[in-house]
């Protein structure tokens, strides 16, 4: 029963860990312009 109990915490801290690593990266900053990558001209292409 300890041993569910330390990997669900060590999975919560993961995922808490990769989402403070995304907000620090500058993931969410604008969440809404990937709706409109698709729609952008490609100029390397």
């Amino acid at each position: 029963m300890l041993a569910y109990f330390a990997l669900t915490f060590m999975a919560s801290l993961a995922g808490i860990g990769a989402f403070i690593y995304c907000l620090k990266k500058g993931q969410f900053d604008d969440v809404e312009d990937v709706k409109y990558q698709m729609f952008r001209d490609k100029e390397d292409e």
